[in-house]
């Protein structure tokens, strides 16, 4: 037979199957003539020669799958007549395949975001060799950035990284406009973008002499500042853009999705000066190179451990105890919280699915029952119990395969709102954000994942339904038969599992919901009514000097109290509900590294101290945030530069350091230039920063801002008398009128920075009630047909029993007294997987997410009585049903 031939049998299975059948008929026959001639009579003979010729179905199966053609034929008549069946129930088959199409379209969802944010956050070319290079030191829990001289260094001496660029952050003031504006900027390395493997839209990249001062008066700009500012004008190339009062030419246009770093608005050179050149101490530079071919990240890294003692060997004051260390670019960008998040919605997702499979379980075994007078019927025909098996087993997996191609569709439009529920300023903050989708790769996992789910769920219904099958199932009605014992416990078990993945995953959402609206109805530490708040970038020219800072500083908070409608003002240089917090090395005298003051290394070295969050504030900062002072004093005029160093810390500070004394009076040192140990002069209650992705660390050290001006970023916030926005106008023309080359952003209330920076949490906490939302359908759909097919079956029972005096309370009582069991042991079971579940997120996302009883009461008793009511319904239906009616059927 020719190839076409055979291809074409496969696909007219029917009249393959009767020729199949007019061959063994053809052969018995041939047998029965035989034993007839023997002297044998002509019924006895076809009866023997049937017998000896063995069974008819499983002689048919075998010659069909002879061969590959053969076994194809018989997988296109099975998923025919899977699609026959489904045909005839589409109430059920709807039922199920939307449930389990919701099921895999989480976890599908999931996956999207999981490969955006964290396998593949950005789409540059060989991205799988660019690494980033750092700086480490001996006992320090943080790896640094780099300095200049290292930078230089290991650019000439590396060769398995090569291609080596460095770039530091530039918060660029642009002038020219109706007011100046702040750019987010980066100052980089000519190469920087060839390493990425881009091309601009328009223009080109820097030139190599464009990294000597004076020659680096150039900009590329990002695509949505081009369009932003130029109307995506196509001949920007060559304008001019006035930069820290210095003029730079628009060389080139970055492409549309190209922000990286992180959210950038334009690139210049980075240049060094002589001096610059030779700076070991000042570390601001990241660092990044690609693998070169061939080489592993191991074969690199033992290089560069060479470079790294040379380098200590010539310089040991800058680079005593410090190497360097290679990390991927999603290892050095992608924050932990980003794994910590991913890992509880993948949790959520997968039980999702886990309640989806057990529907799917539940109606399979069901469905079990049903069947066993059909399935006696095909065993009685000749079908052997494996072709049975197989064709359960097909009949499961093309439901489960329809299923995964809806799941895709509403997983693509899901992402795709998600998309689009960000605001584009946010999602350029967020790794990886706009590479949210689903890429070929999740395409090709979820039939994947649906085909191994339809062969796990149907195994054990199958195998049940063929389980003691007889001649008695012929005999046996279609009602009143509630199947074997497996069965009937198969169906039990699966009610508890459901309650029980259920109700953990209900309690993880409620947690997480109340979670966020506690950190936007309740800011803490601080009073967010009646509080604006705005930015200004100092410029490093202008401002260079600490005197010029706190003049600026004094200045423009005595404006800002003059404005009429404010109460009070402040200024700091960084404000709660900003969504971070700066960080400093603290060492607190006789108490760093368990009392050993000893340690003269340790002193030396700022990299071994514990980290603290910084806070460089005025003095009317606490009155004019609402925090309170717990004990000592607040600043005043009087801490000025010249008088004692003084400080205050946070309430979580002092426990952490001094549990049992009191910290006034006691001395710190920052790891700062001066040097100078500062005195603890008050303590201050715990602030949230909104830096939840961090685990909410509250350890915090104020300084006045007179003896300690910030650099760069100055945030002020004002305490309006009646509505905030009433005062915005005249809080802008403030700052104008201190220095009208200062850019004014971040304009807004401090009850408006805590709901955006709570977006996150918020977002987390949507989709986690999202997925306990489907989880809870899927539940009540899942108990209520287990349950009220169960009651169904057990109809025959309820007449019997009414028929010899039972009343229809002790019925009920009793149908619901086994349910109640059932809901127990779910709740129970529930309640240990919600805790362990909570227990972890509060752990990953240390003072974010607490375990609160309220949660669990409520999320258990609204799942207990959903599920007392998926029995009471189906039960109260049947006992309306008159008990001889029920007996004659």
């Amino acid at each position: 037979m020719s190839l076409l031939s055979r291809l074409r049998n496969v696909f007219r299975a029917d009249a393959l199957s009767d020729e199949i059948e007019r061959e063994m008929a053809f052969h018995i026959d041939r047998r029965a003539e035989d034993l007839v001639t023997a002297g044998m009579s002509p019924g006895r003979a076809r009866a023997e020669a049937r017998r000896r010729f063995g069974n008819i179905g499983k002689h048919s199966d075998d010659t069909r799958n002879t061969d590959l053609f053969g076994w194809f034929a018989t997988l296109v008549a099975d998923v025919r007549y899977a699609l026959r069946a489904m045909r005839a129930q589409p109430g059920p088959t709807l039922i199920v395949g939307l449930t389990l199409a919701f099921g895999l379209g989480v976890n599908a969802a999931v996956l999207g975001i999981m490969d955006g944010l964290l396998l593949r956050p950005y789409q540059f070319r060989d991205y799988e060799r660019l690494v980033m290079l750092r700086e480490t030191r001996v006992g320090a829990s943080e790896n640094d950035v780099a300095s200049p001289a290292n930078f230089l260094d290991w650019k000439r001496e590396s060769r398995g990284v090569e291609g080596l660029v460095a770039w530091e952050g530039w918060d660029a003031t642009l002038s020219g406009g109706v007011e100046p504006e702040r750019l987010n900027g980066f100052k980089v390395s000519p190469g920087f973008f060839e390493l990425l493997g881009v091309r601009p839209a328009l223009g080109r990249w820097f030139a190599a002499d464009e990294e000597l001062p004076g020659n680096d008066r150039r900009v590329v700009i990002s695509d949505a500042f081009w369009r932003n500012r130029f109307a995506a004008d196509s001949a920007v190339i060559g304008k001019e853009l006035i930069l820290d009062d210095v003029a730079h030419v628009i060389v080139g246009l970055a492409p549309a999705k190209l922000d990286f770093p992180m959210a950038t608005d334009v690139w210049s050179p980075l240049a060094f000066s002589a001096a610059r050149a030779n700076d070991r101490s000042n570390r601001s530079l990241a660092v990044m190179g690609k693998l070169a071919e061939g080489v592993t990240r191991r074969e690199a890294q033992a290089e560069l451990n060479v470079v790294a003692r040379r380098i200590e060997t010539l310089h040991p004051a800058t680079n005593r105890g410090r190497s360097i260390s290679i990390s991927t670019l999603s290892e050095a960008f992608i924050e932990d919280a980003a794994y910590v998040v991913n890992g509880i919605l993948q949790t959520a997702a997968g039980l999702v699915l886990l309640v989806a499979c057990a529907n799917l379980a539940g109606v399979l075994l069901a469905r079990s029952i049903d069947r066993r007078r059909e399935l006696a019927v095909r065993i009685a025909l000749g079908a052997t119990r494996t072709r049975i098996v197989r064709q359960l087993v097909t009949e499961t997996i093309v439901l489960s395969l329809m299923a995964s191609s809806v799941a895709i569709i509403c997983a693509h439009i899901a992402l795709g709102a998600l998309r689009a529920s960000v605001p584009a300023d946010v999602a350029r903050q967020v790794e990886g954000f706009n590479n949210i989708r689903l890429d070929w790769a999740v395409v090709w996992i979820i039939p994947a994942l649906s085909i191994l789910i339809g062969l796990l769920v149907s195994l054990f219904p199958a195998l049940t339904a063929l389980r003691g099958m007889s001649s008695s199932a012929l005999k046996e009605s279609d009602r009143g038969t509630v199947g074997s014992i497996a069965n009937l416990r198969g169906r039990q078990g699966l009610v508890v599992a459901e309650i029980s993945f259920a109700l953990s995953i209900l309690i993880a959402a409620g947690l997480t919901l109340r979670s966020a609206a506690r950190m936007i109805d309740k800011p803490g530490g601080f009073d967010a009514d009646r509080l604006l708040m705005m930015q200004t970038t100092l410029s490093e020219r202008k401002y260079r000097e600490p005197a010029a800072r706190r003049r600026f500083a004094g200045e423009l908070v005595d404006r800002l109290e003059h404005v009429p409608g404010v109460e009070a003002a402040a200024v700091a240089n960084i404000l709660p509900a900003n969504g971070w917090s700066p960080a400093t090395p603290v060492l607190v005298e006789d108490e760093f590294v368990g009392g050993n003051s000893g340690r003269g290394d340790i002193l030396a070295d700022p990299g071994r101290w514990p980290r603290s969050g910084y806070r460089s504030v005025s003095e009317n900062f606490l009155r004019t945030m609402g925090i309170r002072l717990l004990s000592g004093r607040g600043f005043d005029s009087a801490d000025r530069d010249e008088r004692q160093p003084v400080a205050m810390v946070s309430e979580s500070f002092a426990k952490r350091f001094w549990p049992d004394r009191s910290a006034i009076g006691k001395r710190i040192r920052l790891a700062d230039s001066s040097g100078a140990w500062l005195t603890v002069v008050g303590v201050v209650a715990d602030v949230n920063m909104y830096n939840w992705w961090d685990g909410m660390d509250y350890t915090a050290v104020y300084v006045p801002l007179r003896q300690a001006p910030p650099s760069g970023v100055l945030q002020a916030v004002v305490r309006a008398r009646g509505e905030p926005s009433d005062v915005i106008t005249a809080a802008r023309a403030a700052v104008r009128e201190v220095d009208a080359s200062l850019p004014v952003d971040q304009l807004r209330t401090l009850r408006e920075a805590v709901v955006a920076n709570s977006r996150g949490m918020n977002l987390l906490a949507t989709m986690m009630a999202v997925c306990g939302g489907i989880a809870m359908l899927l539940a009540v759909v899942g108990i209520y047909g287990l349950m009220a097919y169960t009651i169904a079956q057990r109809t025959q029972e309820f007449g019997v029993r009414l028929a010899f005096g039972a009343t229809a309370a002790d019925v009920l009582r009793l149908t619901l007294r086994r349910a109640a069991r059932l809901t127990a042991t779910g709740l129970g079971v529930g309640i240990i997987l919600g805790w362990i579940l909570a227990r972890a997120m509060t752990a990953a996302l240390q003072g974010v997410v607490a375990v609160d009883a309220t949660t669990f009461l409520v999320v258990a008793s609204t799942l207990a009585v959903v599920s007392m009511l998926s029995a009471y319904l189906p039960a109260r239906r049947a006992l309306r049903l008159d008990p001889a009616t029920i007996l004659r059927q």
